[in-house]
């Protein structure tokens, strides 16, 4: 598994790749939809990147979205 880094691009979606995504560096993905995607079943997810590195930074990610449930 590829680990991520603050400056390592989002390997997918709304953020992910151009074109269909913005090209965004995991630091600049919003929290909020980091939250969405652990909620909606990457949190189970143990050989993905972006679950891996969500777990890594869950007390940076609480932080910037203190409202949302991450456990």
């Amino acid at each position: 598994m590829i680990e991520l880094t603050d400056l390592s691009p989002m390997p997918f979606g709304k953020y992910g790749p151009k074109p269909k995504g913005s090209g965004r560096l995991m630091q600049d993905v919003p929290a909020k939809y980091l939250h969405y995607l652990w909620t909606t079943g990457l949190k189970e997810d143990k050989d993905s990147p972006v679950a891996d590195y969500i777990r890594r930074n869950l007390a940076a990610l609480r932080k910037e979205n203190p409202d949302a449930i991450w456990s």
